[in-house]
């Protein structure tokens, strides 16, 4: 299956930085149009390059059973509710694209999926996927010891960054993973996180579990994968590492 397919799943990390380089944040859809743009290039290029290899080594054998066979892409199904808050144009050739993938395929039959990066985040001293930073320090603890890290360009950026518990809802931070589905061709680990303490005697209303839910649906997110939620105790910024290497289905590296 795995000679069949030749799956991919290219992923990113380092969002919170990326976003506090560029004066943007999750919450107030000031990050909402470089997303799109640069997603809408990793995309694109990443089927690109796949094309280009379909030409030199041949496409995938099972790629005829994929939907880039009967040349469907990510842009074609995506949620439209997205322009809502993200009105921005596509910029690169795709109806190019789109008939080269249909005359000679693809070496692969996914390309991209976007996971937790727990573990690849610490080799790489960023801050975690696409999420944002619990604190300035995070301590990431697992079965190999207990590490100390800093948000990378720490004393640049400081005041750029945007933590998590200063987010007051999930509003923004769903509208950017919902631009990158619009372009990723798998699935997404979105997180949703709530503070007990925001609310009547310290409980989350099921009714906004339930909101977010229908909103990430109506955005086209196909995946929700963990509900978090502040503990209060103090530990912030202690992040344990999750050890199943593909819980539910998404994998993490």
């Amino acid at each position: 299956a795995s000679k069949n397919r030749r799956t991919l799943g290219i992923g990113v990390t380092n969002l919170a930085y990326y976003l506090a380089k560029n004066d943007a944040k999750y919450s107030d859809g000031s990050g909402n149009a470089l997303i799109h743009k640069t997603f809408e290039a990793l995309q694109y290029y990443s089927l690109k390059a796949s094309n280009k290899l379909a030409n030199e080594l041949g496409a995938c054998p099972l790629f005829n059973e994929t939907q880039y066979a009967q040349g469907i892409l990510p842009i074609d199904s995506y949620k439209k509710d997205i322009d809502a808050f993200c009105g921005t144009e596509l910029e690169l050739d795709w109806d190019t694209l789109r008939k080269d993938i249909v005359t000679t395929g693809l070496r692969n039959s996914t390309l991209t999926a976007l996971m937790p990066c727990e573990s690849s985040s610490q080799i790489s001293n960023s801050t975690n996927g696409i999420e944002p930073p619990r604190g300035f320090v995070s301590i990431k603890q697992s079965k190999d010891g207990i590490l100390k890290q800093i948000v990378p360009d720490y004393e640049n950026l400081k005041d750029k960054y945007e933590l998590l518990w200063d987010i007051k809802d999930n509003e923004g931070y769903l509208q950017l993973c919902a631009i990158m589905q619009k372009f990723v061709d798998q699935s997404i680990s979105t997180n949703t996180h709530y503070d007990p303490s925001q609310y009547e005697g310290n409980k989350v209303p099921m009714k906004l579990f339930l909101m977010d839910l229908l909103k990430a649906y109506k955005y086209g997110i196909k995946t929700l994968y963990y509900h978090t939620t502040r503990d209060g105790g103090g530990d912030d910024m202690l992040e344990k590492e999750d050890d199943n290497a593909c819980a539910d289905g998404v994998c993490k590296l």
